[in-house]
């Protein structure tokens, strides 16, 4: 009985730790936001995206923030924290511009 909660044991946290593998590598960039100042955080976005936040985070007056690039099966999605408002979303999605060749860019349109 011990072997079999044992072994139980092990699959279950093999597969947590599968699952927590395979989401972290969908994260392709952070990006945090403070005092009008973008750093990046993690990955590598384009230097023109990263130059665009900080513009957009002037315009709105942030002073706080991230946004990340989701890896995802249509390209990269953008994610924004709690202390980015709504309104600021799209402004940001405008200086996006997804890379158009290696690894982790937009869907290609043949």
């Amino acid at each position: 009985m011990v072997v079999l909660l044992t072994a139980l044991g092990l699959s279950l946290a093999t597969i947590l730790l599968g699952v927590f593998f395979v989401l972290r590598t969908r994260v392709r960039f952070v990006l945090e936001l403070g005092n009008g100042r973008v750093r990046v955080k993690r990955g590598d976005p384009p230097s023109n995206f990263v130059r665009g936040c900080g513009e957009v985070a002037r315009f709105h007056g942030l002073t706080q923030g991230t946004v990340s690039g989701i890896r995802t099966g249509n390209g990269i999605e953008l994610r924004f924290s709690p202390d980015i408002p709504a309104r600021a979303h799209q402004s940001f999605r405008n200086v996006w511009e997804p890379p158009t060749s290696g690894p982790g860019g937009g869907r290609s349109v043949a």
